[in-house]
C-alpha cells in the first residue's frame, strides 16, 4: 500500500484538501452527503446548534457542528452532481480521516468514517407516492467512475444484479444503436448496521419509506431516459427495463434512479468504511408527476439519518 503523497498527487493547500478546502480537524467522524451545495447551510440551520467550521469553495459548502438533539459532531457536505463530482469529494474526505498533512503519510492507524448520502430520487416503482423515502439496499452503477476502482461485487446477490442490470440494458437499447451493449454496470451495497438503523428510525418516526435497489446514473436527462435533446437515446426503455427487472428475491425491487449513490458505495464500501443512501422521490418518472418543493422531506430524511448515526454511536 502507498504511504508517501505528494504534492501533485495530493494537492494542498494551506493544510487543506484542494477542492473542500477543509483541514482534516474540520471533518467530524460522521458525515451526511448532499448533492446541492444549498442543502448544506438548509441541513446546518434545521439541526445544528452550533458551527466550528463553514467552507465554500469551488462549488462545494461544507458545514461541521453539534447536532442540537444530541450533541453528536456532524459534518454536512456538498457531492455536487454525478459521480465524478462526488469521487473528488470521497478521496478528499478519505484523505483528510487517513492521511497525516505534515508528512504526507497515511497513518499507523484511523476510525473509518460513518457516511450518508441524503439526495433527492426519480421513482421507478409506481407504487410509491412521492415523498416517499428509499433506503438503498443495493445500488446499481450506470456511470464508469466506479469502473476505476479496482472493487469485486460484494456478495452473491451483487453478482446476480450486475448480471441482471446487463440484460435490461440490452433490451432497454436499440439493438442498432453505435454503444450497444457499451455499459458496463457494476453493484455495491449498503452498511447492514447503518441501512438496519435508518430503516429503524424511519419506521419510528412513521414516514413513508421502502427499502430496495436504487439505479445511479451517469446523467439527469437521457441518462434518466429523457428525451429532451433532439438525439435519440441508446437507451429509450431504461426506466421501463429497470422497473420490471427480475432481482432474484422475493420483495426486492428497483425502486429509485439517481446520480450519487452508485460512486458512495461502491467507494465507500472497497474502502471498508460505513456508508448509506436515502433519498426522497420527487418525480415518478412513469407517470410524468414532479414535486419542485421537496425541502420538508429533505430534511426529514436527514432527521432519520442523524437519529441512526446517534443510536449506532450509542450503541457501540
Amino acid at each position: 500500500m502507498k504511504q508517501f503523497f505528494s504534492p501533485d498527487e495530493l494537492p494542498l493547500v494551506d493544510g487543506r484538501v484542494y477542492h473542500l478546502d477543509l483541514a482534516p480537524d474540520e471533518l467530524a467522524q460522521d458525515v451526511l452527503v448532499v448533492g446541492d451545495p444549498d442543502r448544506v447551510p438548509l441541513l446546518a440551520d434545521e439541526f445544528l446548534e452550533k458551527r466550528e467550521a463553514d467552507r465554500y469553495h469551488r462549488g462545494f459548502r461544507s458545514i461541521t457542528g453539534l447536532v442540537r438533539e444530541t450533541g453528536m459532531r456532524v459534518s454536512i457536505v456538498t457531492s455536487g452532481i454525478g459521480a465524478p463530482s462526488t469521487e473528488i469529494v470521497l478521496n478528499e474526505l478519505v484523505a483528510l480521516n487517513e492521511i497525516d498533512f505534515q508528512s504526507r503519510v497515511r497513518k499507523e492507524s484511523f476510525t473509518p468514517l460513518n457516511i450518508i448520502r441524503i439526495g433527492t430520487s426519480g421513482g421507478i416503482n409506481p407504487a410509491n407516492p412521492l415523498g416517499t423515502l428509499v433506503l438503498t439496499e443495493y445500488v446499481i452503477g450506470l456511470d464508469n467512475s466506479g469502473l476505476f476502482y479496482n472493487i469485486p461485487p460484494p456478495d452473491i446477490q451483487s453478482t446476480l444484479l450486475v448480471k441482471q442490470a446487463i440484460a435490461a440494458l440490452n433490451r432497454a437499447a436499440d439493438q442498432g444503436a453505435p454503444f450497444y451493449g457499451a455499459i458496463l454496470p457494476y453493484v455495491a451495497r449498503a452498511d447492514r448496521n447503518l441501512l438496519l438503523g435508518l430503516e429503524d428510525e424511519a419506521a419510528a418516526l412513521g414516514l413513508p419509506y421502502v427499502r430496495g435497489i436504487t439505479v445511479s446514473s451517469p446523467g439527469f436527462f437521457s441518462g434518466e431516459g429523457r428525451g429532451v435533446a433532439r438525439i435519440r437515446s441508446t437507451f429509450p426503455r431504461l426506466i421501463e427495463e429497470f422497473g420490471t427487472m427480475d432481482t432474484g428475491r422475493i420483495g426486492l425491487k428497483v425502486e429509485n434512479i439517481e446520480m450519487e449513490a452508485g460512486i458512495i458505495l461502491h467507494f465507500l464500501g472497497g474502502m471498508k468504511y460505513s456508508a448509506a443512501a436515502i433519498c426522497v422521490v420527487i418525480n415518478k418518472r412513469q407517470e410524468d408527476i414532479f414535486m419542485a418543493d421537496y425541502r420538508r422531506h429533505v430534511c426529514d430524511a436527514a432527521r432519520v439519518a442523524l437519529r441512526a448515526l446517534s443510536n449506532i454511536k450509542r450503541e457501540g
